[in-house]
């Protein structure tokens, strides 16, 4: 495991970096430790995600994306909201190398958990 990532006072930047470091160990425990149990999961292309169960599902059944390494270019703080901008590289699921850029939202509940997460990538779609 990665640890324990629930953001404690103004750790919100350790909690984000642990979650993606957790995402490119292929940690599931950790990454889904991240989360609070109700929460909201958005991703373009997939249908809401509610609740930690469906966040498990959409983990182990559904991702495209074999383990690869996020790089974290910009973390931005605000509350308890954490704007992350970034790039993935690594393996699709189906094959090939790729690399894209994305940009991620959470909101932290009063526990330290994310309690809302939404990704965007940047990749050609209108």
């Amino acid at each position: 495991m990665v640890g324990d990532m629930r953001a404690v006072g103004p750790d919100l930047r350790r909690a984000v970096q642990g979650y993606y470091d957790a995402l490119d160990a292929d940690d599931l425990e950790a990454v889904l430790e991240f989360f609070s149990g109700d929460v909201l999961y958005r991703r373009p292309g997939y249908d809401r995600m509610v609740g930690i169960d469906s966040v498990r599902r959409y983990y182990e059944e559904s991702r495209l994306i074999a383990p690869g390494r996020h790089v974290l270019r910009t973390l931005v703080v605000e509350g308890q909201n954490v704007a992350a901008h970034g790039e993935w590289e690594g393996e699709l699921k189906e094959g090939g190398r790729r690399t894209v850029g994305f940009a991620a939202f959470f909101v932290f509940d009063g526990n330290g958990r994310a309690a809302e997460h939404t990704t965007y990538f940047f990749t050609p779609s209108v």
